[in-house]
């Protein structure tokens, strides 16, 4: 039988009934059932997010069979920043190019809606190099990629972003799905303590391997069920994140990070707003952590009016072992 030629698609969030189906299914066959809860993928495409966020499926069909697809993500906040998920093609079609037409057709379309900045996650080396050679970048400590539509390389990127910080006023705001992408860019920098947030599961590049990229988002996504994280916002862009989740007991847990060019004021400010969150859900007691050997965050917490617990907590991954000590704070 003659092969059929492949149809190339766009389709923008919400999708119907039957193509959110499809889409499931085929990226269930791809990445596991596992991984679709994980990035809480179903509501995006019923379009819980389309007030926030643009998203669009690039799909390539053979006949009425998916075989490939692109997931872009824009936010409305930022049209400048952008990312890419579910890149993914059926076994028995690779090595056929769909993937790079359909991720062709995504820069496209970013960059029509005026953005620049298009990040994705890979740990494949054959698709590292096909999104190096559609001008994707990684970025140092982590398996994500960074795409300039200028040509800027990381580095510049991150240069700018703390410039800008240094140079603009902060607040504090509830997080949520508004800020989907620019979770990315704050998280993946790296910091001299080994911790970021332990509520997210999030620490630094300098010590760490971060392999998520648009699965940082959905961290806080399942915090917010119940629980609540703050960021510090410099314009467009974020500073900084503090949360707070809550664990049987009554007991709040709070951590939070912050860029050092905002400065620790943003970062008491931080930690003080996710203390008034928990007090207001009447906590008995509300916890942190600091790396044992963090002095600069063991310092902070003092200041905050913590005191350290005889509570250790140890974290052990490929990369590094961390030895936490439990911070009580002083109601």
């Amino acid at each position: 039988m003659k092969q059929k030629n492949p149809s190339f698609e766009i389709m923008e969030v919400p999708v119907s009934t039957q193509n959110k189906k499809d889409l499931l299914d085929f990226w269930a066959s791809i990445f596991g059932e596992g991984y679709l809860s994980d990035q809480n993928i179903s509501p995006v495409l019923s379009g819980k997010e389309k007030a926030f966020n643009r998203d669009f499926v690039f799909i390539a069909r053979i006949g009425k069979k998916i075989v490939s697809t692109v997931h872009l993500t824009t936010s409305k906040f930022d049209k400048r920043i952008g990312g890419i998920g579910e890149v993914a093609t059926h076994q028995n079609y690779r090595g056929r190019g769909f993937a790079r037409i359909l991720c062709e057709m995504a820069i496209d379309a970013f960059e029509k809606m005026d953005g620049a900045w298009l990040f994705l996650g890979t740990s494949n080396p054959a698709a590292a190099r096909l999104y190096h050679s559609l001008g994707w970048h990684y970025i140092t400590g982590s398996r994500v990629m960074f795409r300039d539509s200028h040509g800027k390389n990381p580095e510049v990127f991150f240069k700018e972003y703390f410039e800008h910080i240094r140079k603009h006023n902060v607040g504090i705001v509830r997080g949520d799905m508004r800020f989907r992408l620019q979770v990315i860019p704050i998280t993946i920098i790296p910091y001299d303590g080994p911790v970021l947030d332990l509520n997210a599961g999030l620490f630094s590049t300098r010590w760490f391997m971060q392999r998520s990229c648009m699965g940082l988002y959905p961290r806080y996504e399942k915090i917010d069920d119940g629980g609540a994280w703050f960021v510090a916002l410099s314009g467009k862009f974020i500073a900084g994140i503090a949360s707070v989740k809550f664990h049987e007991g009554n007991i709040g847990q709070i951590d939070g990070f912050c860029s050092s060019e905002a400065g620790e004021d943003v970062l008491s400010d931080l930690y003080n707003t996710a203390i008034r969150y928990a007090l207001k859900n009447r906590v008995r007691e509300i916890h942190t952590v600091s790396d044992i050997l963090d002095v600069k965050k063991m310092r902070f917490l003092s200041k905050l009016g913590c005191i350290p617990t005889d509570e250790r907590i140890r974290i052990e991954s490929k990369e590094a072992i961390i030895d936490a000590i439990v911070y009580k704070f002083l109601l």
